[in-house]
């Protein structure tokens, strides 16, 4: 009996151990060669929740577009890729999670990322979706003054009523976005993603939902503002 925990034990420590090795490389072979095989190896060894098909047409957009003006609502495990991937652009980052914010970025280099509040919650999304006035908040400059070629919402958390909603964010993309620009919306599968999707960034111009087990993303040309 002891003898097979210290194996599990093992296994576990060599599992990590291979996994911590080859998590970063795996990284840069997706950003040179975004197949699936490569994709869906980089997610398994990052820990990205995006599936490999969703990861997948998010890097067809953006590699038509390189080099672009990259905007991710979210920090994450896959920060780093959409920062390589997006190599000779601009890419930023808004994270509203201070602990989440300095974990990512104490083991992530080259990331351009700003804290940022919301001081929403997502049981207030229908008396937001009536005033607009309650979804602007305060960017930093130089996201405030781009038009942004491509946008991912993955941020920030909404899966229950005290979480702060992606409100905000959705809004707000439909605002910085340029005009032919992409918008990605992840999570579309909730009530509160898809009606504001729904709302300001029109139907008309969605091109696609990719569903998955966690989270459905959407993709919306936009061709035309409405906010």
């Amino acid at each position: 009996m002891a003898s097979l925990f210290i194996d599990c034990i093992v296994k576990i420590i060599f599992n990590k151990f291979i996994k911590n090795i080859l998590a970063r490389p795996s990284i840069i072979l997706a950003v040179f060669w975004s197949s699936y095989f490569n994709l869906l190896l980089m997610r398994k060894l990052n820990g990205v929740q995006l599936s490999t098909m969703q990861l997948k047409v998010i890097c067809a957009t953006i590699k038509r577009k390189i080099p672009c003006k990259l905007l991710v609502f979210g920090l994450g495990n896959d920060s780093f890729f959409w920062t390589n991937l997006n190599r000779k652009g601009v890419t930023v980052f808004l994270e509203d999670n201070k602990e989440w914010f300095k974990n990512v970025m104490k083991k992530s280099e080259n990331i351009k990322a700003y804290l940022v509040s919301y001081n929403t919650q997502r049981k207030d999304w229908e008396i937001m979706l009536e005033d607009k006035s309650l979804l602007e908040m305060t960017l930093p400059n130089d996201v405030e003054k781009e038009a942004w070629d491509v946008i991912l919402v993955d941020a920030p958390a909404g899966w229950n009523d005290e979480s702060p909603g992606r409100m905000k964010s959705i809004f707000l993309s439909s605002k910085l976005i340029r005009i032919s620009g992409d918008i990605f919306v992840h999570d579309c599968d909730r009530e509160v993603e898809e009606i504001y999707c729904d709302k300001f960034l029109q139907k008309e111009n969605l091109r696609m939902e990719i569903k998955a087990p966690i989270g459905f993303l959407r993709h919306y040309h936009i061709m035309n503002r409405f906010v």
